[in-house]
């Protein structure tokens, strides 16, 4: 029974406090839909995680501390996306029948095989040597109740010493944050078997929203989109660098989530910079993507601002609007300033 309610617990903070709370970000797109109020979620609560934890790791606060503040924060969120969501309810349940009787065989042979990867996930856990620093980290600050304070390899303080590579991209604490809101669920089962079925949907998601992008009007390309998207993913063990492989074997890591769903994200919502004269609400959601790359690892740290570079750069040479450029590059601050932070930890 106690295992029962972990797991509504875990649906109910990974996915319906996720899909709510990206509702108001949305608010001005009347046609929005549910996989984007899902995705613009993510992006929030990624980034309310990264903006949380750094400053009260500095503060020496204890775990609690920062569930209590992050379940209030993500809980107001989700309860004013309910709110907005009353005038939308009827509108988006016609959208969702409509998409489902339009829905190509291409559509539903991927659904399938994405609902075939998720149980594999699931059921079948992959055990990765990095495992050693990353789960252990979030099992150490559940049980000492504190943020990066304690060595997960030998159990003694950190002390004096700042482990500068990890402490900008506190994606092991965000893991803590959840096993705790979860009640208590440990963080090794909440790494390989929570988080890997749902981060694999967030992944895909990103995708098919690149091919509503490119294919707008065209139900059977985008299902064959998807459907090779996903099987290609099925055959991605050629390389162990490659964004699939990340995908389909560890994708409860910061890293591997940055690699299978992040820059894609940054993909598809840089293609509105560049794409369209008057782009639909993708400001808030790169300044949202750029915190939450920063989150997920040290890399995205890099990686983020230069791929919203290179869109920025192509839309200043298609559109020769200096205003638009400089409301990408205010979006990419946050990979600025923790970079900033970082180079200054090294040093110290």
């Amino acid at each position: 029974m106690n295992l029962i309610i972990k797991g509504i617990l875990s649906g109910f903070w990974l996915i319906i406090v996720p899909a709510a709370s990206g509702i108001p970000l949305l608010r001005k797109n009347p046609r929005y839909t549910p996989g984007e109020c899902f995705l613009a979620g993510y992006l929030f609560l990624f980034a309310l995680a990264e903006i949380l934890i750094l400053p009260m790791y500095y503060l020496r606060m204890p775990l609690h501390v920062l569930v209590q503040l992050y379940a209030a924060a993500s809980g107001l969120a989700a309860l004013c996306g309910i709110f907005c969501l009353r005038k939308q309810a009827g509108r988006l349940a016609g959208d969702i029948k409509r998409s489902v009787r339009g829905a190509s065989p291409y559509f539903w042979c991927a659904l399938i095989l994405i609902i075939m990867q998720m149980c594999i996930l699931a059921v079948y856990a992959h055990f990765d040597a990095d495992d050693a620093f990353y789960v252990a980290t979030a099992t150490t600050a559940v049980q000492t109740d504190s943020i990066f304070l304690v060595n997960p390899y030998t159990g003694f303080s950190y002390g004096d010493y700042v482990p500068s590579r990890y402490i900008l991209s506190p994606f092991p604490i965000f893991l803590a944050v959840i096993s705790r809101l979860c009640g208590d669920l440990h963080p090794a089962i909440m790494a390989h078997t929570v988080f890997p079925p749902v981060f694999q949907m967030l992944s895909y998601m990103i995708l098919y929203q690149i091919g509503r992008r490119w294919f707008r009007e065209d139900a059977m390309r985008r299902g064959i989109f998807l459907f090779l998207a996903a099987a290609l993913n099925c055959f991605s063990a050629y390389s162990i660098y490659n964004a699939g492989n990340f995908q389909m074997i560890r994708i409860w890591q910061g890293k591997a989530l940055l690699a299978a769903a992040f820059i894609p994200m940054l993909f598809f919502l840089s293609l509105a910079v560049v794409m369209e004269e008057q782009p639909e609400y993708p400001w808030l959601l790169l300044f949202l993507a750029n915190a939450g790359c920063c989150l997920l690892s040290s890399m995205g740290i890099i990686l983020a601002p230069l791929v919203q570079g290179i869109f920025l750069l192509l839309a200043l040479f298609r559109f020769r609007s200096l205003k638009r450029f400089l409301k990408g590059f205010l979006c990419c601050v946050p990979s600025l300033v923790f970079g900033v932070i970082y180079l200054f930890v090294l040093k110290a």
